[in-house]
């Protein structure tokens, strides 16, 4: 358009701050906000708000900051934009300050905000904010429920949703995709199940996310017949469909049918990323198979040009060390460009007393030690192989460290039941259950006609 000698206006500039923003052109921006001072559309309050959502998307609070304190009037947008902007670069200080100055609020100035306490993992905060909406939109209950889900509080993801259906609010395919995801995360099947029924029922438009939702929450929850033939129906699949049926078969034992997806996955064309290659060495390991997870294993920088992450690495520990090669495992380990956790070092452990292998050198027992102070099971697995091949004062040196630790779990063990679409969770030692005395009671019942009978 320049070099044809078309004249600019304040429109085009519109078009080009919001096209360089949405693809975080910096530099290209700071060079188009130079020729809007140029040819003098800084008085323009749209420009002007352009470009402080370029800087935000950019995160550069401060070039933000500047633009917004020199315009003589700030309207609303702008004060959202700023107040999205010093989430995105973890301000929360000046994103609350900048909220409670607001000269008026409106849907977009809550929702905002409620989405950056949520970013950050205040989703407690984020609540009470919601419960303080006058007027909520879809968008506010979007925002809520998928920071329920963004913090790990899928329970409270799936309430909020109930809540949503009491007071009348029709969901959107956004939200329903949310609260397919928390039943997926918590194995609450029958609430997946309704939420299915739902969308057959309202006739949502049951798009690739939609689509590859429902295909996650069945996979997760183990119901991979239903799963895999949604896949199968599916006109559209992305890498994240084939991604959520992998692990789904993956994760239920189904090792060589995850194999041979895969292996379809790569006939048509669609390109693995690191969540697909740690589904397929899964698979590998559940499967028996050794020789298929080396290969695929070498083949992710190689064919794919993918560095092996941590739990790659994992993987393929586990891999072997079922294999019963546990020597190789200890060498991968070593080989490793990260230090290994205790997800890694507790599979080599195992399989080391499992195939009764002794040769554990000082340098392993020290990155045990070192990552494992939390978690007394690693410590016993070290000490059991330890005591089995009569190595007592290890055994004394370990029990000793696990004394100086306190190595007993920090987080308490939890497991979950659904009842009538309702997951109920429990804690060891919980009591915030409104009905834990009745479960007590039921439990001491159990456990009184579990115990044998003295027979004289």
């Amino acid at each position: 358009m320049r070099s044809n000698g078309v004249e600019e206006n304040r429109f085009t500039f519109l078009f080009v701050l919001k096209t360089y923003s949405m693809k975080l052109y910096y530099v290209e921006g700071k060079v188009i906000h130079g020729m809007v001072l140029k040819l003098g559309f800084d008085y323009d309050a749209f420009i002007n708000n352009a470009l402080i959502n370029l800087y935000s998307k950019c995160q550069d609070f401060w070039s933000a900051r500047n633009l917004f304190d020199e315009m003589p009037v700030n309207n609303v947008v702008n004060w959202n934009t700023l107040i999205t902007s010093c989430f995105s670069c973890g301000d929360l200080e000046n994103a609350r300050k900048l909220f409670d100055e607001m000269p008026e609020r409106n849907t977009e100035s809550w929702n905002a905000i409620i989405a950056g306490y949520c970013k950050l993992g205040q989703a407690d905060v984020a609540r009470i904010l919601f419960d303080e909406m006058e007027e909520r939109d879809l968008v506010s209950w979007s925002s809520m429920i998928s920071g329920y889900l963004q913090c790990g509080m899928a329970g409270k993801a799936l309430e909020l949703f109930k809540e949503m259906q009491f007071v009348g609010i029709k969901p959107d395919s956004m939200i329903i995709t949310s609260a397919l995801t928390a039943c997926a995360q918590m194995g609450a099947l029958a609430m997946g199940k309704w939420i299915h029924a739902y969308t057959i029922r309202h006739k949502l438009a049951a798009d690739v996310h939609l689509g590859t939702a429902l295909v996650d929450m069945y996979a997760k929850c183990g119901s991979i017949d239903i799963g895999m033939q949604l896949f199968r129906g599916m006109d559209s699949k992305n890498r994240c469909t084939w991604n959520a049926m992998l692990s789904g078969l993956s994760d239920h034992g189904h090792g060589l049918t995850a194999l041979e997806l895969f292996r379809e996955m790569e006939s048509v064309g669609v390109a693995p990323d690191d969540a697909t290659l740690v589904a397929v060495l899964s698979a590998c390991s559940h499967a028996g198979a050794i020789d298929e997870g080396r290969r695929q294993f070498n083949r992710m920088q190689r064919d794919f040009k993918i560095a092996p992450r941590i739990e790659h690495y994992g993987c393929m520990v586990d891999i072997l060390g079922r294999g019963g090669l546990v020597k190789e495992a200890k060498e991968l380990i070593r080989s490793m460009p990260m230090k290994p956790n205790i997800v890694i070092l507790g599979a080599f452990l195992n399989a080391c007393r499992i195939h009764g292998y002794m040769d554990i050198d000082g340098d392993m027992v020290n990155q045990l030690c070192h990552v494992a102070s939390d978690y007394g099971g690693a410590y016993v697995l070290l000490s059991n192989i330890f005591a089995a091949k009569s190595d007592w004062d290890s055994v004394a040196g370990l029990r000793e460290k696990i004394r100086e630790n306190k190595s007993e779990k920090k987080t308490p063990g939890c497991s979950s039941i659904e009842v009538n679409s309702m997951v109920h969770e429990f804690f060891v030692e919980d009591r915030s259950h409104p009905k834990w005395m009745e479960i007590n009671e039921v439990i001491l019942g159990l456990k009184h006609h579990s115990e044998p009978e003295d027979h004289v």
